[in-house]
């Protein structure tokens, strides 16, 4: 049997082909953090870039993506970004 396009395989999430824009400044975020900690779950940090939008404010406009680890698609190239850490199991 062979598998098509819509089988769950080809069902994944990869965050760096999404777009998040921010609600405060209408710039587009940048992805600042990633954690694999979680049992379940990828956890994506987004924040607005100061050069771009000083005026936003971190604390009010970061925006958390949460995939579920098995639909998440992006965990190779997240850990090669400058600000991952490894988390030691």
């Amino acid at each position: 049997m062979s598998q098509t396009e819509d089988s769950p395989a080809f069902q994944v999430i990869d965050i760096f082909m999404m777009s998040v824009k921010c609600g405060n400044c209408d710039k587009y975020q940048t992805v600042v953090g990633f954690d694999m900690s979680h049992p379940d779950k990828n956890v994506y940090t987004y924040e607005c870039d100061w050069d771009v939008s000083p005026d936003c404010d971190v604390n009010v406009t970061r925006t958390i993506v949460e995939v579920p680890k098995h639909l998440d698609n992006s965990t190779r190239r997240a850990e090669e970004l400058p600000y991952y850490k490894r988390t030691e199991e």
